[in-house]
């Protein structure tokens, strides 16, 4: 008895050391996790140590320790993890190790485990940036992963913000952000939305140090505010840095625009003569400057086409003009200077200009460093500023559309930087009209001829079309108006009018079931075109702010030819909403006992509103849906 009592002794005591071995951290462990950190998430922080050691102008050294617990699938991408490299920036140390629910280890990664690839956006030539990487497939969920980097630059311009709540779906256990200035260079931070958060921050002559911890997961919700615009974050940047051997200094955006014109941007205009004689001729009889420049801007596109080349410093540095003209391709950098050039030698002022494209971001105008990830043109006009897209081989001249509208951007001019806004594009800009003529017949079919005119945005959201297939182009069609069923497209005509930029598209359609047939009379629902086909989720209690980022305006208007022995029934009357959010109508009249008229008007104004008000934005859209999709009755004369 005595003996299996030692026995189970001696088992016990085994086991509670490798227990506690494997367990020593809990954080490694995933079985007995707070609640308030799993609900809604798909991943938790359970660490992440960030640290920044500024030791010279042209010297630093980032370490990274990151700990995350992945809850399930949709959580697999918080687990994965790299580092880029470049001949100015070196990893010292790579590693990670996965960790199955218990704390038990499954796998480590040394750093001759990472992959290494290019950093390749699939349209440049030439990237000397990499990336050593590494995906975890996991067996079983949870599962939790560790991850440590040392990576030492001498690139100083670049300073890692501090943004510890990543993505939705997200919980942060611990997060700590530190900055150590052995260097004793004056360094700025920029400290954003802390106000709902309990951050704790100690700051001292060489040491600065942001943390945070036990945040819960958020959820998305529709039509929000971008989550960098509600969550913690801190910039950081030197008054003194180098940028791939380059040093410069600011403390503002015009310090900052002047480092960046002097170093970055001038002497790289020379063209060749043969090039200025055959733009002299081509602006010869243009009589305004608006006019010079939409004869370069369309020689530009005409020319040259996108293609990127990031070589150290040539990553920042525009090709010279000479090298463009000659090569024809060139990355935004590389077309936005020759564009520039090219008007220079014609005596039209325009300047070089570092927006966030794509996803609608400011250039933060209180806080001057390295942002933006695109490169405009802007030319001063006396009535209006024109903005110029030199990547695109498509775009009208002065349209920027949704890519580039309604921003803060940063201008940079011989004297120095400054902060301008893009054009911001108004509802009534933005106008799609939809007219059509549609024949109902006897047999419950249907055919039409539709033509839809778009202008502002609207013409951005849809003049790509013309560049499909035709077979890819009725495909579109038919999912566009998915909710008629059986529906056939016929003959496609487009045409895009850059000058006027206002892209027409006429569409012949057909459908042998369109109508339903009930007893004697037949119901049709006289919106053919444009019904609303968005669906609003409802909260219990909305957390954010209604953001409704651009307005616009769709008006119809159908002649609608009936059948053969049918007249209209009781036609219902003119329904109208108005709101704070937009304005709608919906009317059907009769023209005679043969054709009736549809009439639809829909304005949705843009704006920022109470997160009180998406219920009722909700129900507004809701009730277009409801109205857009209503029947009439066809009765038998």
């Amino acid at each position: 008895m005595l003996q299996k009592i030692l026995l189970v002794s001696v088992v016990l005591t085994l086991f509670c050391i490798e227990q506690t071995s494997a367990q020593s951290d809990l954080r490694l462990q995933a079985v007995l996790l707070d609640s308030t950190l799993t609900k809604n998430a798909n991943a938790i922080v359970r660490s992440e140590e960030v640290t920044i050691e500024i030791k010279s102008i042209n010297s630093m050294i980032v370490k990274t320790k990151r700990i995350v617990t992945v809850l399930n699938k949709y959580g697999d991408g918080y687990a994965d993890s790299y580092e880029g490299y470049s001949p100015s920036t070196k990893i010292k140390k790579l590693e990670a190790i996965a960790y199955d629910s218990f704390g038990k280890e499954i796998r480590k990664y040394k750093k001759k485990d990472f992959k290494d690839r290019s950093v390749s956006d699939g349209i440049s030539l030439m990237n000397d940036d990499r990336i050593k990487y590494f995906e975890y497939t996991p067996l079983n969920y949870p599962y939790t992963l560790v991850f440590e980097s040392e990576v030492e630059s001498s690139t100083t311009a670049f300073i890692k913000y501090w943004k510890p709540i990543l993505a939705y779906r997200l919980s942060i256990e611990k997060s700590n952000y530190k900055i150590l200035n052995s260097s004793k260079i004056s360094i700025r931070y920029r400290e954003t939305n802390f106000d709902d958060y309990p951050v704790k921050t100690n700051k001292t002559d060489l040491e600065t140090s942001y943390s945070i911890s036990n945040i819960s997961a958020r959820l998305p919700e529709v039509y929000s505010p971008s989550l960098n615009n509600m969550t913690p974050m801190v910039k950081v940047a030197l008054n003194e840095f180098s940028l791939e051997g380059v040093k410069g200094a600011a403390t503002d955006w015009k310090s900052f625009g002047k480092w960046k014109y002097d170093k970055l941007i001038s002497g790289r205009g020379k063209l060749p003569l043969e090039t200025i004689e055959k733009i002299n001729k081509l602006v010869a009889n243009a009589k305004t400057k608006k006019e010079k420049a939409k004869l370069i801007y369309e020689y530009v596109q005409n020319k040259t086409r996108y293609i990127s080349i990031q070589l150290g410093i040539g990553g920042w540095i525009p090709f010279l003009a000479e090298d463009v003209d000659r090569l024809g391709y060139g990355d935004c950098k590389a077309l936005t200077n020759y564009t520039k050039s090219l008007l220079d030698s014609q005596g039209v002022k325009s300047y070089y200009t570092v927006v966030y494209a794509d996803e609608r971001r400011d250039i933060d105008s209180e806080f001057a460093s390295m942002q933006g990830n695109h490169v405009i043109l802007n030319i001063p006009d006396e009535e209006e500023d024109l903005w110029l897209e030199c990547t695109s081989q498509t775009t009208p001249f002065n349209f920027i559309g949704d890519f580039t509208d309604n921003r803060d951007v940063l201008v940079i001019t011989p004297e120095g930087g400054t902060i301008k806004r893009t054009k911001k594009y108004e509802p009534e800009e933005n106008i799609l009209h939809t007219t059509a003529t549609v024949n109902l017949e006897v047999d419950r079919s249907m055919s039409a001829t539709v033509k839809r005119i778009s202008q502002g945005l609207e013409y951005d959201w849809n003049y790509n079309i013309q560049f499909e297939t035709p077979k890819d182009q009725k495909l579109y069609y038919k999912e566009f108006w998915g909710y008629i069923n059986n529906l056939e497209i016929g003959k496609i005509n487009l045409n895009d009018n850059k000058d006027d930029i206002k892209f027409t598209e006429d569409i012949e359609i057909s459908c042998v079931s369109y109508a339903k047939k009930v007893g004697t009379r037949l119901l049709i629902s006289p919106n053919l075109f444009s019904r609303d086909q968005i669906n609003l989720p409802k909260y219990d209690t909305r957390k954010t702010p209604l953001v409704i980022s651009r307005g616009y305006v769709n008006t119809d208007e159908y002649i609608i030819n009936l059948p053969d022995g049918y007249m209209a029934g009781n036609l219902p009357e003119k329904k109208s909403i108005e709101t704070v959010f937009g304005r709608y109508s919906y009317e059907v009249e009769k023209i005679d006992d043969k054709q009736l008229k549809f009439k639809r008007f829909l304005k949705i104004v843009d704006g920022t509103f109470p997160k009180e008000k998406y219920d009722e934005y909700r129900k507004f859209r809701s009730e277009i849906k409801k109205i857009d999709k209503s029947r009439i009755a066809l009765k038998q004369q």
